[in-house]
């Protein structure tokens, strides 16, 4: 029997990203009152003002949409894949595995495994809609990135599906 689950989780909004917001509305701002300035009372050609100023608009809009990401999980047979959602306009690959070569799976928190040095971090974790969503992660070894710990915050239906597929001795130890 085929096994299929996908979840998508909201980034979680960081202090990063209200300041790039707010930022880019401050530059939308200073940017259109230098382009009327300019264009009513330097050069005389308000209609290359108005044309630049839709310019400025769009630019600023592309540039907040930008910062709405959401993480898609898809578990098919054991193999996880996690996309970043850009926008709802761009699908970026962030890392595949396959549950059988995962080393270390478990509840992300202060009780978990450091990660050893020179260990490729992919967080993924973002706000899901289910209150007993809880981070994960899952140490595995990548063709091309070598050492990878994925960060992620998958539904209980999400860890069901990868839990069959595991080394027996992570299935045993492994506890919700």
């Amino acid at each position: 029997m085929d096994v299929f689950v996908e979840q998508i989780v909201k980034k979680a909004t960081s202090g990063k990203d209200t300041a790039m917001k707010l930022l880019i509305g401050i530059g939308i701002g200073v940017l259109s009152a230098v382009c009327v300035f300019t264009f009513l009372f330097i050069i005389p050609f308000p209609g290359l003002g108005l044309l630049l100023m839709a310019g400025i608009f769009y630019g600023g809009y592309y540039l907040l949409t930008n910062l709405d990401c959401e993480y898609e999980y898809i578990v098919t047979n054991g193999e996880i894949d996690v996309d970043k959602i850009i926008a709802k306009r761009k699908r970026v690959r962030l890392v595949t595995a396959k549950a059988s070569l995962f080393e270390a799976f478990g509840e992300y928190n202060e009780n978990s495994p450091v990660a050893d040095d020179g260990v490729t971090i992919v967080n993924a974790a973002g706000e899901s809609d289910s209150e007993s969503a809880k981070n994960y992660f899952a140490d595995f070894k990548h063709a091309s990135a070598g050492n990878v710990r994925l960060i992620f915050t998958p539904e209980e239906r999400v860890v069901d599906a990868i839990i069959p597929f595991m080394p027996a001795p992570l299935r045993i130890s492994f506890k919700k």
